[in-house]
């Protein structure tokens, strides 16, 4: 089998694990009992919560995607829906007439769609909070990849800091977490998306690719 790499913040098991990533937490003022539910998209969120009371648990919860909801189910909390793993199913999810609520995005510094900006033109109530800023690790600089090697990149950013420190060559095959993942990479460059954006879903991909 040709090896496998996943470039990302966490591991996964059964595939080698570049941490190209790392993450600065903030810890902006927040008044949860403002808000009637809290949208997530990551589950380092719940890192960036570790500060604060637990009122926050009390609080319906909107995930990106299965994964982000389980990891937030873990701790107790009511998921009052969950979108299709990008930011843009959100939207639609508020706009119901039974979830026209005042909502809390609690977010990265830098992210890839302004579906919340949007959302807040069509009168979705809803506020965002700075939790965390996602940075290249230059630890994670030393790795020797296999010319022959499976790629999977599993958010933009993740690109970016790959490509401070490595090239992608034309003998990689490359796997993508999502479309807006896709749509980071150079171009020319060819990439398979995984069935659903999830690392898991990912990694499966990539072992067949790699059979």
């Amino acid at each position: 089998m040709r090896p496998i790499y996943l470039i990302s913040k966490t591991p996964y098991e059964g595939v080698i694990h570049i941490p190209i990533l790392k993450t600065r937490f903030f810890a902006p003022d927040i008044d949860f009992s403002h808000y009637e539910g809290i949208i997530v998209t990551s589950k380092q969120i719940l890192k960036a919560l570790e500060p604060y009371s637990e009122e926050w648990k009390a609080l319906p919860i909107i995930a990106v995607s299965e994964p982000t909801a389980d990891a937030f189910r873990t701790q107790g909390c009511v998921i009052a829906a969950v979108a299709n793993g990008y930011g843009e199913g959100i939207e639609a999810i508020i706009r119901e007439e039974s979830l026209q609520k005042r909502w809390l995005y609690l977010r990265p510094e830098h992210v890839a769609s302004s579906w919340a900006e949007e959302g807040r033109k069509n009168g979705v109530k809803i506020d965002e909070a700075v939790m965390y800023k996602t940075v290249c690790n230059d630890e994670a600089s030393h790795f020797e990849i296999e010319e022959n090697g499976v790629l999977i990149f599993a958010s933009p950013s993740s690109i970016n800091c790959f490509l401070q420190n490595y090239s992608i060559l034309t003998t990689h095959s490359i796997v993508v977490i999502g479309k807006t993942t896709q749509k980071a990479l150079p171009l020319g460059l060819s990439s398979s998306l995984s069935a659903t954006p999830s690392i898991a879903s990912a990694v499966e991909l990539a072992r067949k690719i790699a059979l």
